[in-house]
Order: structure tokens, then sequence, then C-alpha cells
């Protein structure tokens, strides 16, 4: 008896030292990004999703603000802080030009777009919402000049969300849609018929 309950222990040891190997592997590809980028330490959760180096498609308006959980991995409570900005999200064909006064810009060469939007920090989180449309973005920036309407300028994806950890070291970009409310119909024929 003694020699079949070694031969179980030993079977139940591989099992044991598999599982472990197994865990290892699934802990590296989950702060790799699949084994895509090096061990991330510093990462980001948007409606449940861990975020370690980019992400496309999450919305936002003035009424649903978007909220981010800024997240520090094997880090104790000493470590936090982080900072947020807003760019452009350049791609490749949706670049615009829009009129500044009498000057014209393109949308794409724009450094910074965060002043166009309200940002309420927490410890460990923050919420964003924009103060408009791109429009009402666009004259947050600028107060003291005059924007042209570029609502049907928008594209999806138009912004990027830039998270940045403490030290600068990592940064995170979530590329985003603000969608702007509907301020009325116009129609282009003269006749409606019923």
């Amino acid at each position: 008896m003694a020699k079949g309950q070694g031969k179980a222990g030993k079977i139940i040891a591989y099992i044991l030292i598999l599982l472990v190997v197994v865990g290892a592997i699934g802990f590296l590809a989950y702060f790799t990004g699949g084994f895509t980028t090096g061990f991330k330490t510093f990462s980001v959760e948007v409606n449940g999703k861990n975020i370690t180096t980019s992400a496309s498609g999450y919305e936002m308006t003035v009424n649903d603000p978007l909220t981010v959980n800024v997240k520090y991995t094997f880090a104790g409570d000493e470590v936090s802080g982080y900072s947020v900005k807003v760019v452009p999200n350049a791609l490749a064909g949706k670049d615009f030009d829009f009129k500044l006064d009498d000057d014209v810009y393109s949308y794409q060469a724009e450094k910074d777009l965060t002043d166009g939007f309200d940002i309420e920090y927490n410890e460990h989180s923050f919420t964003i919402k924009p103060k408009g449309g791109i429009t009402e973005i666009l004259q947050a920036i600028y107060p003291n000049n005059v924007v042209e309407d570029c609502r049907n300028n928008a594209y999806e994806n138009m912004y990027t969300l830039v998270v940045t950890s403490y030290d600068g070291e990592a940064s995170i970009m979530i590329n985003f849609s603000v969608f702007e409310k509907l301020t009325g119909i116009e129609l282009d024929k003269e006749v409606i018929i019923f």
C-alpha cells in the first residue's frame, strides 16, 4: 500500500507544480498585455476593463462622464498620483481645418485639449466629461476667440486621453468619442408630403 500512496503523492506533486507554472504564465501574460509589452506595474480600469497600454471605443457626453480607476501593481499606499491630458487622436484622413477668428488651424495639430473637459480628481480615480461637443471644446480652449461650428467634422475616437504614472515612466492612451446633443433638425426639402 505504501508504494501506491507514494505514486499518488508524486502525481499530486506534479499537478501542483504544473498549476503553479500555468498560474505564473497567466500572471505574466496579464501584466505584459499577452506578452506584447514589457511588464506593466501601472494600469487603469475603465468600465471594468483593465488597460495597460491603450484602448479605443469609449464614449462620453456632458451628462454621461467616463470614470477611470488608476492602479499600481505591487505598490503600497506610498505610491500614488498620476496626470491626465486630452489630445487629438490623429487618424489618417480625419484631420480638418477650423477657423479661429479669421485664421485657419488644423485640429490634429492641437497640442492640448484638456481645457475643453471637466476633470474631477480623486486619489486613485478621476471622472472626465466634455464641456460640450467639438465646437464647445475648442471654444473652452480659446475663450477669447470666435471658433466656427465644427460639428460636421466630428469622427469616432476623435480624442485621446493620456494617463501618465506619478513618475512619468508609463502612459496609457484611451481613444474616445464625444457625442453631442441634437440641437435641431434641418430639412433640405421645401415641401413635405404626408
